[in-house]
């Protein structure tokens, strides 16, 4: 009998299902388990004190059916009752939409609302929330932070500025007299870099830290065509400090010309940036673009930061020196194919 291969979403499922208080059922998961570890039909023959005939229906079954086949033979059990090929496709449909679509009053699906949904609607009823987990992420969602966008955004807007710029930077791209780099500031907290734990539920969890008024501003630039990033350190984010930085930037592409694509803050458009560039001197070579307004999530280096943050979370135990330190070598020691 040829070894199921399992993918590790499956084995997550399998490994719920084998603490099933269904004997059937774990018996079934535990076994599939044991063969995808290369364990031998005859062994699982004996350790489940079933016949070699069983053992290889229930890989055959396997095969055929994957999860469900574990529910089969459990007539007037609830937990036997599965979605059927179509119905996951109608459930993969619902979930594209807001529960509250349904009536169901809730911004995002989570396991109790999408238990109840598919109850409802389908009489279905899985016996381990990792089967409703696989449910959610067959229908294209992935457990992750929302992003929080401003109420004044214009989707409409949004889309057709952005495909403006996409039309714009194309030429450039294929030039490799210019250089395109996108463009944001971020803020390194010492205090805020406790991000996220499992915790007790119902009970009160406090993280006792040293208050710190430790920060660290950052502009950065990230390249369009090679993926690299470069961090330089500012006092605030003003004019002043983002021309500083401009002209340093402008020195490293000596016989370039230098695109940079941001945001719409101030300084990125202010009278002392528009009178520097006016001179012709430092910045001749500078083109400056704006993203649309409250687009953050279109500007490709909001995920490097996303990314550097995440590798320095609860780190609050560190000095802010070494916290820093963390942050850039993370930055610096890879390229990112974040694109527009």
């Amino acid at each position: 009998m040829k070894r199921i291969k399992l993918p590790s979403s499956e084995i997550r499922i399998l490994q719920n299902h084998a603490r099933s208080p269904v004997e059937l059922i774990r018996s079934k998961s535990l076994a599939i388990l044991a063969q995808h570890g290369e364990v031998n039909v005859e062994a699982l023959s004996l350790m489940f004190r079933r016949s070699l005939h069983t053992i290889n229906r229930w890989i055959k079954e396997y095969s055929k059916k994957r999860i469900s086949s574990i529910f089969s033979g459990m007539v007037g059990n609830e937990n036997a009752s599965k979605l059927t090929r179509e119905q996951k496709k109608e459930v993969k449909k619902i979930v594209g939409l807001p529960p509250d679509k349904y009536g169901i009053p809730k911004k995002f699906w989570d396991v109790p609302k999408l238990k109840e949904y598919v109850n409802s609607e389908f009489g279905v009823v899985y016996e381990s929330d990792a089967s409703y987990h696989y449910l959610l992420r067959f229908s294209g969602l992935s457990l992750k932070y929302p992003d929080k966008l401003s109420p004044k955004r214009d989707e409409k807007l949004i889309k057709k500025r952005i495909k403006q710029i996409k039309k714009e930077i194309k030429p450039m791209l294929e030039d490799p007299e210019y250089v395109v780099l996108t463009a944001d500031e971020t803020r390194l907290q010492f205090e805020s870099e406790i991000r996220r734990a499992w915790l007790v539920k119902g009970k009160r969890t406090i993280v006792k830290t040293e208050r710190s008024k430790e920060h660290q501003n950052y502009l950065g630039f990230l390249d369009q065509r090679n993926g690299r990033c470069e961090v330089f350190p500012i006092e605030r984010g003003n004019q002043q400090e983002t021309i500083r930085v401009l002209k340093v930037l402008m020195k490293e592409y000596p016989n370039q010309k230098v695109c940079v694509i941001w945001d719409n803050a101030r300084w990125h458009k202010g009278k002392v940036l528009r009178a520097e560039l006016a001179k012709k001197k430092q910045l001749v070579d500078l083109h400056l673009i704006n993203f649309p307004p409250y687009a953050p999530d279109h500007n490709p280096i909001e995920h490097v930061w996303q990314n550097a943050k995440s590798k320095i979370s609860n780190k609050s135990d560190l000095p802010f020196t070494k916290i820093k330190e963390l942050f850039f070598n993370s930055i610096n020691q890879r390229n990112f194919n974040y694109k527009i």
